[in-house]
């Protein structure tokens, strides 16, 4: 079955060091699935999406489990028009809202005043002080400039939702660590978002891109290599991309 990805399940899974050069102080203050700790590893996925072939040519890219869209922000600057479809219900009942609260919570819980936080070194030049306040919040106080659909795929009328977000053109699909995202060892559920994906197509020359975490200590998630999903697929008839962080990418047929 699919994973609830709430609250907690984000907290259990992402991490983040809350100094962005290294460490100025002995303590460290973790934030988990927020902007400023996950703009690196949006920008290395949206990155990673451009070795896809075919990446070049295209304008309108649906991503499925791209929770608040961070990685659609980062191709958009590409000039790649991007939308996050996505389920969680966090990420829905969070998404118009400012992060700083959440991260108040955190720092106050690890034993930081966060009204009275030591001067820290600046993201952009690191031989000058700011308020750390000054880069942990997006410019416009909000999570996300995207829009977040929230669609499963399940439906032809869920589907046509999210073509007509998109005004009914589709480049490709590129489904953000979403197939691995539900109980370690559930195939099924796997598939199951596989078949939305490829009922999501406009038609067949459109391409199907999932990228895969191959984590082999990770023992929640439905985990394999790009090798294992690249069998998998083949052996269900879908003729899909595999891209993993490693920089394996495994094209179907």
């Amino acid at each position: 079955m699919a994973l609830i990805w709430d609250k907690t399940l984000y907290e259990q899974m992402y991490s983040c060091n809350g100094w962005p050069y290294g460490i100025r102080h002995n303590r460290v203050p973790r934030f988990h699935y927020n902007w400023f700790g996950q703009q690196r590893s949006s920008k290395v996925i949206a990155d990673r999406f451009l070795d896809v072939p075919r990446a070049n040519q295209i304008s309108d890219l649906v991503i499925v489990g791209g929770g608040y869209g961070w990685t659609a922000e980062i191709l958009e600057s590409y000039g790649i028009n991007a939308i996050s479809v996505d389920i969680s219900p966090h990420i829905l009942s969070t998404k118009d809202t400012s992060e700083e609260s959440e991260l108040r919570d955190y720092l106050t819980q690890l034993g930081f005043d966060p009204d009275n936080l030591p001067d820290m070194m600046s993201p952009e030049d690191p031989n000058a002080t700011c308020n750390p306040w000054d880069y942990w919040l997006r410019p416009d106080s909000k999570r996300t400039s995207k829009t977040v659909v929230d669609e499963d795929m399940s439906t032809t009328t869920s589907r046509n939702v999210i073509k007509s977000s998109m005004n009914n053109k589709i480049d490709m699909i590129f489904s953000e660590y979403a197939i691995d995202s539900v109980d370690s060892g559930d195939d099924a559920a796997s598939l199951q978002i596989v078949e939305r994906c490829e009922q999501l197509r406009p038609n067949p020359s459109v391409p199907v891109v999932h990228l895969v975490e191959p984590n082999a200590s990770d023992v929640v998630l439905n985990v394999k290599t790009a090798e294992a999903w690249r069998t998998l697929l083949d052996s269900n008839g879908f003729n899909h991309v595999i891209v993993d962080s490693r920089n394996i990418l495994l094209p179907g047929g």
